[in-house]
Protein backbone atom coordinates (compact mmCIF):
# COMPACT_ATOMS: atom_id res chain seq x y z
CA UNK A 1 0.00 0.00 0.00
CA UNK A 2 1.67 3.19 -0.73
CA UNK A 3 1.21 6.14 1.93
CA UNK A 4 1.17 9.90 1.46
CA UNK A 5 1.26 12.31 4.09
CA UNK A 6 -0.26 15.58 3.54
CA UNK A 7 1.45 18.35 5.39
CA UNK A 8 -0.90 21.01 4.90
CA UNK A 9 -0.04 23.52 8.15
CA UNK A 10 2.52 25.37 6.15
CA UNK A 11 0.00 26.41 2.98
CA UNK A 12 -1.60 29.29 3.17
CA UNK A 13 -3.50 29.58 -0.51
CA UNK A 14 -5.61 27.57 -2.60
CA UNK A 15 -3.39 27.76 -5.52
CA UNK A 16 -0.23 26.54 -3.03
CA UNK A 17 -2.70 23.88 -1.70
CA UNK A 18 -3.34 22.54 -5.54
CA UNK A 19 0.02 22.85 -6.71
CA UNK A 20 0.73 20.47 -3.35
CA UNK A 21 -2.03 18.36 -4.01
CA UNK A 22 -0.98 17.89 -7.12
CA UNK A 23 2.74 17.17 -6.92
CA UNK A 24 1.98 14.48 -3.80
CA UNK A 25 -0.71 12.76 -5.01
CA UNK A 26 1.54 12.44 -8.19
CA UNK A 27 -1.47 14.13 -10.29
CA UNK A 28 -1.70 14.76 -14.16
CA UNK A 29 -0.68 17.76 -15.86
CA UNK A 30 -4.02 18.51 -16.70
CA UNK A 31 -5.23 18.41 -13.00
CA UNK A 32 -7.87 21.19 -13.16
CA UNK A 33 -7.09 22.35 -9.58
CA UNK A 34 -10.22 22.62 -8.30
CA UNK A 35 -11.72 19.80 -5.83
CA UNK A 36 -14.49 19.02 -8.09
CA UNK A 37 -11.01 17.89 -10.28
CA UNK A 38 -9.45 16.99 -7.14
CA UNK A 39 -12.51 14.68 -6.50
CA UNK A 40 -12.25 13.19 -9.84
CA UNK A 41 -8.71 12.70 -9.60
CA UNK A 42 -9.14 10.48 -6.24
CA UNK A 43 -11.59 8.42 -8.30
CA UNK A 44 -9.05 6.86 -10.74
CA UNK A 45 -6.84 6.20 -8.16
CA UNK A 46 -6.17 2.60 -8.86
CA UNK A 47 -3.85 1.26 -6.49
CA UNK A 48 -4.13 0.94 -2.55
CA UNK A 49 -3.72 3.93 -1.00
CA UNK A 50 -3.38 5.45 2.43
CA UNK A 51 -3.75 9.24 2.89
CA UNK A 52 -2.93 10.77 5.91
CA UNK A 53 -4.03 14.56 6.11
CA UNK A 54 -1.97 16.69 8.68
CA UNK A 55 -3.58 19.87 8.87
CA UNK A 56 -3.53 21.30 12.52
CA UNK A 57 -2.75 24.73 12.57
CA UNK A 58 -3.56 25.56 9.33
CA UNK A 59 -4.14 29.45 8.31
CA UNK A 60 -5.22 31.59 5.43
CA UNK A 61 -7.35 30.55 2.84
CA UNK A 62 -5.95 27.15 3.21
CA UNK A 63 -8.13 26.66 6.58
CA UNK A 64 -11.30 28.56 5.06
CA UNK A 65 -11.38 25.51 2.31
CA UNK A 66 -10.21 22.76 4.91
CA UNK A 67 -13.55 21.89 5.34
CA UNK A 68 -14.81 21.21 2.04
CA UNK A 69 -11.11 19.83 1.32
CA UNK A 70 -11.64 16.97 3.83
CA UNK A 71 -15.16 16.10 2.90
CA UNK A 72 -13.94 15.70 -0.85
CA UNK A 73 -11.41 13.38 0.48
CA UNK A 74 -13.73 11.21 2.66
CA UNK A 75 -16.09 11.15 -0.26
CA UNK A 76 -13.88 10.01 -2.52
CA UNK A 77 -12.78 7.50 0.28
CA UNK A 78 -16.41 6.33 0.11
CA UNK A 79 -16.78 5.71 -3.45
CA UNK A 80 -13.10 4.66 -4.43
CA UNK A 81 -12.39 1.10 -2.05
CA UNK A 82 -8.83 1.78 -2.85
CA UNK A 83 -8.36 5.00 -0.83
CA UNK A 84 -8.26 4.92 2.72
CA UNK A 85 -8.07 8.55 4.52
CA UNK A 86 -7.28 9.23 7.71
CA UNK A 87 -6.62 12.66 9.94
CA UNK A 88 -3.77 13.10 11.86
Amino acid sequence: MRTITLELEHIETVAALHIYLQYMLRLPAYYGRNLDALHDALGEIAQPTRLIVRAQGVKGETAAVLPRLLCVLEDAQQENPCLHVERA
